[in-house]
């Protein structure tokens, strides 16, 4: 059962429900529009080694940044021109990691989904690729998976970039995401980079 804009209401103003920030003209019908961080994650290995922890940068921004499609051949030329033509703080190419302002709680008995806005969607632009399932009892932060598929896009923070799509289980997981031992992303309070590295390695 998904929850509807009553629904939500109802389960953030008793708490069983965590947004935070919470706004509610970020209600609709049934989800609730969540906005851009300003941090940002950039991988710098060559070649990503899942059995390694990954090389990467964090970046932290005032206003917005700019994403260029992969293999846009982005040089410093370019990034200059954009930055002083468009004001941007960043200009990156490829894939990017950014996060949402909001920190979430679930309780066990509720799950979510992530999508992305079908205005971004309408100028080729993802903010998560495959991984928009968010367990029941997750608490923390989402981190988004930002790719430009066209041209170029300027993002800025604070803009509403997703929605949560809230779904009621038959019944309450025994164990909650945030619970298990083995969960790599429990409480996070900022964009993250991949911990596949932590999973247990092959035989």
């Amino acid at each position: 059962m998904i929850l509807s804009d009553k629904d939500i209401f109802d389960y953030v103003k008793s708490k069983r429900i965590i947004i935070e920030p919470f706004n509610p003209d970020n209600v609709g019908p049934c989800s609730y529009d969540v906005t851009l961080g300003d941090e940002f994650i950039v991988y710098n290995d060559e070649v990503y080694d899942l059995e390694k922890e990954l090389g990467y940068k964090r970046i932290k921004i005032k206003n917005s940044i700019l994403v260029c499609p992969l293999n846009y051949n982005l040089t410093e030329e370019k990034e200059e021109y954009f930055k002083e033509k468009y004001n941007v703080d960043y200009v990156f190419e490829g894939g990017v990691l950014g996060t949402t302002n909001e920190y979430i709680e679930l309780p066990n008995d509720i799950c979510a989904q992530y999508q992305g806005r079908s205005s971004l969607g309408r100028v080729f632009l993802t903010s998560h690729q495959t991984a928009g399932w968010i367990d029941a009892g997750f608490k923390g932060k989402i981190t988004l998976e930002i790719v430009a598929f066209d041209r170029p896009v300027i993002l800025y923070v604070n803009q509403r970039i997703g929605q949560l799509i809230f779904s009621k289980l038959l019944s309450p997981a025994d164990i909650g995401y945030s619970e298990r031992k083995s969960s790599k992303y429990a409480y996070q309070k900022t964009v993250m980079p991949s911990l596949i590295y932590k999973d247990k390695q092959r035989d």
